[in-house]
């Protein structure tokens, strides 16, 4: 592709660029062409989405996922509001009560909502059901 110089120049041709074959990547204008489109139902996706406990331990511990930190296996999504749930003076504790759990080895922080653990063979069922039973001992006190 030829441009003009100059950077005007540049950002025209990159813009004709980006224009063409554009309308193919358009969505559909009409609500009717959504209707038509396979497998589509209006709020279907809301309805198929698990609505998140409000109380409990299952509301601070959201779910676990690969860890993206060097010497991690795992990552706990916490909630943002597990201060709120737990109370501050329970909540600066979540990090050691997961920590003391058998299997992990290390564990840091990332951000207010993200536990980042070492736990080498251990399943992400088993952390996360784990991880809440620590939090409800560390709630009861």
């Amino acid at each position: 592709m030829a441009h003009t110089q100059g950077a005007d120049g540049v950002l025209a041709t990159l813009a004709q660029g980006l224009q063409r074959d554009a309308d193919e990547f358009t969505p559909a204008a009409t609500p009717a062409a959504h209707r038509e489109l396979p497998g589509r139902q209006r709020g279907a996706a809301l309805s198929s989405v698990a609505q998140a406990p409000t109380a409990g331990a299952a509301a601070v511990i959201l779910d676990c996922g690969t860890s993206r930190h060097d010497g991690f296996t795992h990552v706990l999504w916490i909630s943002p509001s597990a201060e709120s749930i737990l109370g501050s003076h329970v909540a600066e504790r979540l990090g050691d009560a997961v920590g003391g759990i058998d299997g992990v080895e290390r564990w840091t922080w990332e951000g207010l909502d993200r536990l980042h653990v070492r736990a080498p063979g251990m399943d992400w069922d088993h952390l996360v059901e784990a991880a809440r039973a620590a939090v409800t001992a560390l709630a009861r006190g």
